[in-house]
């Protein structure tokens, strides 16, 4: 254990008996009672009480009239208020929301005769006490609403300001990923049940629940407390489900097959029939009591079964592998929990998670099969979560959890992998063979004081820290070879051969801490103020990098004062921590009228997110351990030559290259990856001003404008190309001396602008609606978006963050978003449930396939911008010239749209049980969906007209891509 691990160890210990108000897995309801003429009413004693648990929390209202019940574990409660010579008021149904605060304010009146008023209580609209955006999707939309692939993440995308797009990453390549602030999900804190759930190598998402197991979760988009941190873009906090007094239960099971969906577009330009498609998904729930009103056990398990087909369509260069193959899907979820009132004041709750998948990798439509392969996951988590209430308004809460996960994708076929200039694929899997594996302990302590002074502050502090001594990957990829190729054909001259190898596999411990202190306070009846500040720290970074002989070179050439000036001043200097992350945060929240139907909201804050390891130290750390990297490489952009002048093809022998056209004859075992000594995390600036107003106790709608300026984004620049004919960096001797090397920088901004509209009608009178419209702009000097690598688009390495860099978000800047959700309680039981999402056209990077400023990369981009304006029924999309093209990424693909439909009906069985038959459709009118790259190129030197610049290379229903119109039907028992 470091000296640092052993000090945060011992404040985390001094600060843990110390009495708190934390709520990262529970709730709280905190009011204000008063009498008619709006006075305070001290000494009220406040009881909620669990009608399904029996659980019980009692606060006393303090000199203001304020009251506190802290750590209610998420449900509904009954609530009594009381005190001699007042009415009794008893609230019912008050709903309390994971990580939320409900207000809940109540007037008493003075009593003749003993005297109980109920009031039936709905949870408030609009949240008169935090400043920061977003919303809970709880367990109605959850179990209602059209949920393909039954991924809970998904329904983030109901939450205004959230998109919805695919992991980026090939071990994940089913799983969706919410977008927000201009980033593509990596730049997201996933907590479930209050512990750590995210992938520390390539970022994102890390395991997945069963949704039968999912109580509900919370969705902090923008400005979210100092109680939580490790994101610079949103917060997904989400609880499991708990057992009752009621022994219950679910099962549940869904189906689809080929007579149920539409044909594939990718099927009818291939002139191929509908392929097979089946698909199961089916799992239930049990739990109950083990003592009444005190200890309980939940459990889940849901298991999926997909076997469907991909098109593959090479465009003439393998017609054998033309055709469709399988791309089967496996998964398999299992959780487990206890929970226990110990004490009337000590909660605790034991969770235990399993998640098995196996995926297709690397599949596509321009893909041949060889070049597939198959990706197999493993995670499990145990989570320990331990709350205690010290007197009446005064809690500690204690999360311990241990996780791992585990990747492997096996390589295909031996032999290079080939690359054409009109994406198509074959070969080796470029991907395989590789493997990842993670372990992480957690420890978190959250503590809070409440003070009557001032009008009532609730003073909270904190400390978290994860060990991860297990942060390994083995990659062999590539060890047999790239080949890319200068034409359309097998038998083009190659232009780029680039072989690995080497033992490619490192570990790379770390410790992450944190700690904070958060006081909202209530300075007036109208007007919260909610002040925090925050301070994350990463050990073990930066790596040591010794032994890396370029790492030795750059420094050395640094300290000469060779790099002052430019992007890699960094080196030269001495290897540093990035300690400074201390990220104030404020915010306010104004009841204008004080009756919580018009609330003016706002803030600023600092926001420091932890760099996954693939965006900065990964390939670093490799060659820091002296392991594998390029062994061959040789370029000519024209194609290679051998010693008498023809061309090297697919299939002669590496020594058959003119030395002319190699590299360097002499490479190290070096990847040409070296990261910054003054590595930091990136962190973001976020500001908000926004209004909402209740319409009705049912309705209410919102108006938000947002701005996000992210700062310090790592990146892997690719510093080493031709200035004036000679490499950039040849006089420091790094290696491989071509454009392959890379160093891993801080150096990143971006920017999001948005402004949120949203409409929230909770159910009433059969109908219930949430819609938002977003209108934004997020743009990034660091390539494809905000959270992403850099995908090599430096236009003039002498101003690598130039103007001219910074361009719209590939991934993620569509100017319009609109999202409908709605439930309708239909006539004869039945339940209609739509959800529609369009997005407006993406960006994409027109290149122009030549060398056109010598720098020896073509990443050139157009001189005019292009944008999509439809496909033909041959699959032929056709564009417009959009004016000049002033920065990367100019140019627009195609929009996206997709209305999924549920429609249900539920019947009664003998008992409590009831059965509720299921029929969904998604992508109702079969949109095309067409996806274009990220990049296209629009002419190569042996063609001046690329047939396949701006064409799709997948429509809805291929791998990677929302699907086609897929009908599914099933059915769900509870008791």
């Amino acid at each position: 254990m470091t000296t640092l691990a052993r000090k945060f160890l011992v404040l985390a210990m001094l600060l843990g008996p110390m009495p708190a108000l934390a709520q990262q897995t529970t709730g709280s309801v905190i009011g204000r009672v008063v009498d008619e003429q709006r006075a305070a009413v001290p000494g009220a004693t406040v009881t909620a009480t669990s009608g399904e648990t029996g659980f019980t929390r009692t606060s006393v209202t303090d000199a203001n009239g304020l009251y506190r019940l802290t750590a209610l574990p998420v449900g509904s409660y009954d609530m009594v208020v009381s005190l001699p010579g007042f009415t009794r008021i008893e609230p019912k149904g008050v709903v309390v929301n994971v990580s939320q605060v409900t207000d809940l304010d109540v007037t008493v009146r003075v009593a003749r005769v003993a005297e109980t008023v109920t009031v039936s209580n709905a949870a408030p609209l609009i949240s008169t006490s935090a400043s920061g955006l977003g919303q809970v999707v709880d367990l109605a939309r959850i179990e209602r609403l059209p949920l393909n692939g039954r991924q809970f993440a998904n329904l983030a995308a109901t939450v205004p300001g959230v998109g919805l797009g695919f992991n980026s990453d090939s071990t994940k390549s089913t799983q969706y990923t919410p977008q927000v602030s201009g980033g593509n999900g990596r730049n997201l804190n996933y907590l479930v049940d209050g512990g750590d759930n995210n992938d520390d190598t390539t970022g994102g998402l890390l395991q997945q629940f069963p949704l039968e197991a999912i109580q509900e979760f919370n969705v902090m988009t923008h400005r979210f407390t100092a109680e939580y941190g490790r994101s610079d873009g949103a917060v997904l906090n989400v609880v499991t489900r708990s057992g009752t007094n009621t022994r219950r239960g679910s099962w549940f099971t869904l189906f689809r097959d080929d007579s149920l969906n539409a044909r594939m577009f990718s099927e009818t330009l291939a002139n191929i029939p509908k392929q097979a498609y089946r698909r199961y998904q089916y799992g239930g729930s049990t739990g109950g009591p083990i003592v009444k009103d005190r200890v309980f056990y939940f459990g889940a398990v849901e298991r999926t079964q997909q076997n469907t087909k991909q098109s593959v369509n090479t465009l003439g260069l393998f017609p054998a592998a033309d055709g469709a193959y399988d791309i089967p899907f496996r998964e398999t979820m299992v959780t487990g929990k206890l929970t226990a009132t110990l004490t009337s004041a000590q909660y605790l709750a034991v969770r235990y998670g399993i998640n098995r998948n196996s995926q297709p990798n690397g599949a596509g439509l321009r893909v041949a099969p060889e070049a597939w392969g198959t990706s197999s996951n493993a995670f499990d988590s145990v989570n320990a979560n331990h709350n205690w209430v010290v007197g009446p308004s005064a809690l500690n809460e204690l999360v311990v959890q241990f996780s791992r996960f585990n990747n492997e994708i096996p390589s295909t076929v031996d032999g290079p992998a080939l690359v054409f200039p009109n994406g198509v694929r074959a070969g080796a899997n470029p991907a395989a063979p590789q493997t990842t594996a993670q372990q992480k302990w957690q420890f978190r302590d959250d503590v809070t004081r409440a003070f009557a002074r001032g009008g009532g502050h609730d003073v909270k502090g904190g400390v978290t820290w994860i060990h991860e001594p297990r942060l390994f990957i083995s990659t062999r990829s590539l060890f047999t070879g790239q080949y890319t190729l200068t034409a359309n054909t097998l038998t083009a001259p190659v232009r780029d051969v680039s072989v690995f190898g080497g033992n490619a596999e490192v570990n790379i411990p770390l410790d992450m801490f944190g700690t904070y202190l958060q006081d909202d306070w209530r300075a007036t009846d109208r007007l919260t103020v909610n002040l925090g500040v925050r301070w994350d720290y990463v050990s073990g970074e930066p790596i040591d990098q010794g032994r890396n002989p370029n790492f030795l070179a750059l420094q050395a050439a640094g300290r000469a004062g060779r790099f002052a000036g430019t992007a890699l001043s960094d080196f030269g200097q001495e290897p540093t921590g990035d300690a400074n992350n201390i990220q104030p945060r404020v915010g306010f929240v104004y009841d204008v009228r004080g009756n919580a139907r018009d609330v003016v909201r706002g803030g600023w804050g600092l926001y420091t997110d932890f760099a996954y390891t693939n965006a900065n130290m990964l390939n670093a750390a490799l060659d820091a351990a002296g392991g594998s990297g390029l062994v061959f490489n040789a370029n000519n952009p024209n194609g290679i030559q051998r010693p008498d002048g023809t061309f090297f093809r697919v299939g002669d022998p590496l020594s058959s290259i003119a030395a002319l056209n190699v590299v360097n004859p002499n490479l190290p075992l070096l990847g040409g990856a070296v990261a910054s000594p003054r590595l930091e995390q990136p962190y973001s600036r976020q500001a908000s001003i926004g209004w909402s107003h209740e319409l009705s106790g049912s309705t209410a709608i919102s108006a938000d404008y947002v701005r996000v300026d992210g700062r310090d984004l790592n990146l892997r620049l690719r510093p080493n190309v031709l200035v004036n004919g000679r490499r950039a960096l040849a006089d420091v001797g790094v290696q491989p001396n071509s454009i392959a090397f890379r160093t891993s920088l801080s150096a990143g901004s971006s920017q999001y602008d948005a402004l949120i509209l949203a409409l929230r009608r909770r159910l009433s009178r059969g109908l219930d609606v949430n819609g938002s419209y977003t209108l934004s702009k997020a743009t990034s000097n660091i390539g494809p978006a905000s959270d992403e690598l850099d995908a090599n688009l430096v236009q003039d390495i002498s101003d690598p963050f130039g103007p001219v860099q910074d361009g719209p978000n590939t991934r993620t800047d569509a100017r319009h978003r609109v999202t409908l959700t709605a439930i309708v309680q239909a006539p004869w039981a039945i339940q209609v449930a739509p959800f529609f999402m369009y997005r407006s056209a993406l960006p994409t990077h027109t290149i122009e396939g030549l060398d056109l400023n010598g720098d020896g990369n073509t990443v050139d981009r157009t001189a005019l911008a292009y944008q999509y304006t439809g496909v033909s029924d041959t699959g032929v999309a056709t564009f417009k010239e959009a004016g000049p093209c002033e920065t990367v990424n100019c140019s627009r693909r195609a929009p996206f749209s997709q209305l999924n439909m549920r429609v249900s009906r539920s019947f009664r069985l003998p008992g409590d049980a009831r059965i509720e038959a299921i029929a969904e459709i998604f992508n109702l009118f079969n949109a095309k969906n067409p996806f274009i790259p990220v990049s296209t190129i629009r002419r190569s030197a042996a063609n001046p007209a690329l047939a396949s610049f701006m064409q799709p290379t997948a429509y809805a229903g291929d791998f990677g891509q929302p699907e086609q119109r897929v009908g599914q039907v099933g059915f769900r028992v509870t008791f």
